[in-house]
């Protein structure tokens, strides 16, 4: 064997095998590293529960049925109002707790207008709608959420009470999408 031979086979595969290893470790790990400072989906979902829980528990409730530690019965005066856009201070019960209507829940729950938001009031499926002097109001807000966006929604089991109704409370549901 002369001393003047270069790198062998064998060499060349161990410092490709290393090096393909590392590269492959490198890839895997990092974003790992990086993933606490990317916005994640879980913002949406934090939205979504807080946003439900304010319109189940406050903002629809009014303020003499908050305090009687109900928080799934909403008041029918300020749900109807809150549907069918009446200004704020002018519902039937002055008491609402909303400072915006449904066609602004982006301020009504305070979040910024780069997200969407679709809020619906259903029975076994239906969205629900509300009778008003002027006809029935559909309990509905928002656009519709988009199919090729991930969507997390939040949900209240709630009751309106409806001071003039003799039969008793109905079940809804309340969901909130936010995407």
């Amino acid at each position: 064997m002369s001393d003047d031979r270069g790198q062998t086979v064998l060499d060349f595969v161990v410092g490709m095998s290393v090096f393909l290893v590392a590269v492959g470790f490198t890839f895997a790990f990092v974003p790992s590293l990086l993933e606490p400072y990317a916005v994640g989906e879980g913002a949406t979902v934090i939205v979504a529960e807080r946003g439900a829980a304010r319109l189940a528990e406050s903002s629809l409730a009014g303020s003499s049925l908050a305090g009687a530690g109900s928080t799934a019965t909403l008041s029918h005066a300020c749900t109807l109002g809150f549907f069918n856009e009446t200004a704020p201070g002018t519902a039937a019960e002055s008491d609402c707790a909303w400072t915006a209507t449904a066609d602004d829940l982006h301020a009504e729950l305070g979040v910024d207008d780069l997200r969407g938001l679709n809020l619906t009031v259903t029975q076994h499926g239906a969205i629900k709608r509300l009778d008003s002097d002027d006809g029935p109001v559909a309990m509905r807000a928002g656009p519709a959420p988009p199919s090729s966006t991930s969507v997390s929604s939040a949900s209240r089991i709630v009751t309106i009470d409806d001071p003039g109704d003799r039969e008793p409370p109905e079940t809804y549901r309340l969901t909130l999408r936010v995407w």
